[in-house]
């Protein structure tokens, strides 16, 4: 799981079982200013917390998800985070901390909590809508500062993150790829079997930012 903060990456496996792709109408907004522009998941709010829109979507077996994300706004006050919350059970529909039996990775930017390059990547275990603990120390997984010092504050809007996850619910073992390297994975494991799905989600905290190209596949 080190370096779990390149939650992301651009390499596309070949030959998947289709589930979803570009249509986002599906996802319900359950906090946050959400809303649908040129044909992007976007949440515009850099005020709300544990900002969040659900999709139906069953997920079980192998799960590969790949979406790219632009940040719009909020990181000024060195405070921000998003992420992608899996195997869902049955998601709250309003603000909530954790989303039922489910799994969030999350990419967290706090510098006066963490120091260091103040940007990490967490995983969550979800138990209720209220009971979520963090995985492993807080401070485990730090982007390192030399790469994010390279990253210009004021042109972080023209940039698309590409990101690209996939999950064995059959043992629990997680590939997170590296956006800069291809083929390049960082793989940790969640405890164990996760069994089944019905909701995917993404969160935003404390920051604007849009969703896109979202694809689900089922590869096993």
């Amino acid at each position: 799981m080190k370096r779990l903060a390149f939650i992301f990456c651009l390499l596309i496996l070949i030959a998947p079982i289709f589930l979803f792709s570009q249509d986002l109408g599906s996802w319900k907004a359950a906090y946050g200013d959400w809303k649908m522009i040129n044909g992007r998941l976007t949440q515009l709010s850099t005020k709300a917390g544990m900002a969040q829109a659900y999709m139906y979507l069953p997920q079980s077996g192998v799960m590969q998800y790949e979406f790219e994300t632009r940040y719009l706004d909020g990181a000024q006050d060195e405070y921000a985070g998003f992420g992608v919350h899996i195997f869902i059970g049955k998601p709250h529909p309003r603000k909530s901390w954790g989303n039922d039996k489910s799994f969030l990775l999350w990419l967290t930017y706090d510098p006066r909590a963490y120091g260091g390059s103040g940007v990490y990547a967490q995983g969550y275990k979800s138990i209720t809508a209220f009971n979520m603990n963090l995985m492993h120390p807080g401070a485990a997984y730090q982007i390192p500062a030399d790469f994010v010092k390279r990253i210009d504050l004021n042109r972080l809007g023209k940039y698309y993150l590409p990101v690209k996850i996939v999950v064995d619910a059959d043992t629990g073992t997680v590939k997170v790829y590296d956006p800069l390297r291809a083929n390049f994975y960082y793989r940790f494991n969640l405890g164990g079997p996760l069994g089944k799905g019905l909701y995917v989600s993404l969160r935003t905290n404390s920051v604007a930012g849009s969703f896109g190209n979202m694809k689900v596949t089922r590869l096993k």
